[in-house]
């Protein structure tokens, strides 16, 4: 086909084109602003509920849960809006609850981390206490000055400290894995076998231990033994402590020696003191003693007493004679001789104490062969005083009723005893010889030289007790006063000696003509009284006669002369007829005497 060509202006083409596409464009742009400006306005109504609930949100996210969102409409975002803020309330009050909760835990916490940290600490503490006891311990231990050991049932060591080894003298090996029982004695062995029994029954024990060393040397251990149990209660060892006590048990046995040797001292003097004390006790009984049977009679019993094992045989020496008599005994229980000559003591012989101690190798006194020898120790002790002997103890050590068989043990309780048997025997001589020297005195102070009559001072005494008598039994007393006859003319004839010899020839005739219970004085010059206890007056008379006849019949040698016709006076009185006292009843027997005188002499005449 062809093609038609056509000729314009493309200028005006561009021209326009360019014109409507800058209207295009700015009527673009301003639809486009508008647009955006109603979008704007849009969007703002649209996102300020947001907005402002987005700002609430970032609020809150900061941590202000205080803030709340404005509900402004009923719509989505109104609902929204309310359904955040009720959101926020529960988050509220879980973040509350939370933080109370937090706040507890992180307190519990705190407190527990306190206390772990405390119980933490009193561990460390306690660990570090315990650690330095232990160490404190092991060095107390393995310092101590006794010994620690630990041994199993068979006795074998599991431990032991260095005192233990030293015990043992085990320096270079020590003890452990030793055995017990090869330091021990059988005795010994079974000593520890009863103990490790009872440890193995949960006992615990303090005992002491013999050990034997290597070089045979004995110690002695104080052991405080304890049991050692297992997690199960089953024993397992024996945990000991000992103390080597082997001085201390010399120590003690020293002490014990010299305490039985202060008791045996003590003893001894507490005895000595009580013999002491009875010799002076006997001593003070000798001084009241008045009689020769009252002296007897205190030997033998302080005898008894001082010799409660012992007979003790007494013999006395009547006056000058060659022989002794037995006067006393305690605790004999055999015959004994009564009878003893001087010759037949070796202690009299020897004026010394003879002590026998064997009796059948020694040499006994031979009055001790005439009863049964003697199978036990014998004592012979003179009663010796100032030359004189007074008699004899005789002694027979430790009866066999006392316990003590016969032997060493009884010759030596003699031999203990001489000095007390010597003392004993001088007190009882010495007793004797005082009493014996009283009795002289006594008797030279009551008794008339010249005729060995009572004097005047003894017959007062005498009289007044005898009135005293009287009165209690109601019985009489009668008195006879004498005087011989003429006197002075035998005197002037003869001689003063001749006198004297006519007062003792008629003292003698008056002593014999009366009874022996009657008591003859010389009352002065040539006068003589008789006390007739008992007697009336009747019988009082009838005596004084037959002393008057037999004074007459006297005859006296005297220088180859014979002196006889003598006479005497007597006056006779008698209680209580007579006097109610004795000078009344002398003066009424004096009276009587003078009027016998006056009478003519010769003759006796009553009281009236």
């Amino acid at each position: 086909m062809g093609y038609l060509a056509m000729g314009f202006s493309l200028a005006e083409v561009y021209r326009q084109i360019k014109y409507i596409r800058q209207l295009i464009t700015l009527v673009s742009a301003l639809i486009f602003g508008l647009g955006l400006l109603l979008i704007y306005v849009m969007s703002s109504l649209t996102t300020r509920p947001l907005r402002r609930m987005t700002k609430t949100v970032q609020e809150i996210s900061s941590g202000d849960l205080s803030k709340r969102t404005e509900v402004a409409s009923g719509d989505e975002v109104g609902t929204l809006a309310k359904s955040f803020n009720l959101m926020v309330d529960r988050l509220h009050q879980s973040l509350s609850s939370l933080q109370e909760a937090r706040e507890n835990l992180e307190k519990k916490v705190e407190e527990r981390t306190t206390e772990l940290k405390q119980q933490i600490e009193e561990k460390e503490r306690i660990s570090l206490k315990l650690k330095e006891s232990e160490e404190l311990f092991r060095n107390m231990v393995e310092n101590l000055g006794e010994a620690v050991v630990i041994a199993d049932a068979d006795q074998n060591f599991l431990f032991a400290n260095q005192a233990a080894n030293r015990f043992f003298e085990e320096f270079e090996t020590g003890l452990v894995g030793k055995n017990l029982k090869d330091y021990l004695s059988s005795d010994q062995q079974q000593l520890v076998s009863w103990q490790t029994a009872r440890r193995k029954r949960g006992l615990r024990d303090v005992y002491e231990l013999e050990i034997k060393l290597k070089d045979g040397r004995k110690k002695t251990l104080l052991v405080n033994a304890v049991p050692q149990l297992d997690q199960q209660g089953n024993f397992d060892s024996t945990l000991a402590l000992m103390t080597d006590i082997t001085e201390k048990k010399k120590e003690e046995a020293a002490l014990a020696e010299a305490k039985a040797r202060l008791e045996k001292a003590y003893a001894e003097l507490k005895k000595n003191n009580e013999e002491a004390s009875l010799l002076v006790e006997m001593g003070d009984a000798f001084q009241l003693a008045s009689s020769e049977e009252e002296i007897i009679s205190i030997v033998i019993n302080f005898s008894r007493q001082i010799f409660p094992d012992d007979s003790v045989l007494l013999y006395l020496r009547p006056g000058k004679g060659n022989f002794m008599q037995l006067r006393g005994s305690s605790n004999l229980k055999e015959a004994a001789e009564e009878f003893i000559n001087l010759n037949d003591c070796w202690a009299i012989r020897k004026s010394a104490p003879y002590f026998v101690l064997d009796p059948a190798s020694e040499l006994i006194c031979p009055h001790l062969k005439t009863s049964s020898p003697p199978n036990r120790p014998v004592a012979c002790l003179p009663l010796n005083s100032y030359g004189e002997n007074l008699g004899l103890l005789v002694v027979f050590c430790c009866q066999e009723e006392s316990g003590k068989e016969a032997g060493p043990e009884v010759e030596s309780l003699m031999t203990s005893k001489k000095q007390l048997l010597i003392t004993f025997s001088q007190r009882v001589a010495m007793a004797l010889s005082n009493l014996r020297l009283r009795q002289k005195l006594q008797e030279q102070s009551i008794r008339d030289p010249l005729t060995g009559l009572y004097n005047r001072r003894y017959l007062e005494e005498t009289l007044e007790r005898e009135l005293l008598r009287a009165k209690r039994a109601r019985h009489p007393v009668s008195v006879i006063m004498v005087d011989i006859d003429h006197f002075k003319k035998f005197n002037d004839n003869y001689g003063h000696e001749a006198g004297d010899f006519i007062l003792q020839a008629v003292a003698r005739t008056i002593q014999k003509s009366v009874r022996a219970e009657d008591i003859v004085c010389r009352y002065g010059g040539e006068e003589f009284t008789v006390i007739l206890p008992g007697l009336e007056l009747k019988k009082a008379v009838s005596r004084a006669e037959l002393i008057l006849d037999s004074v007459r019949h006297l005859e006296i040698n005297y220088g180859g002369s014979v002196l006889k016709n003598l006479t005497i006076s007597a006056g006779v009185a008698v209680f209580p007829e007579h006097g109610e006292n004795w000078p009344e009843l002398l003066q009424a027997a004096d009276t009587s005497l003078l009027q016998a005188k006056s009478q003519g002499r010769n003759r006796v005449v009553t009281a009236n």
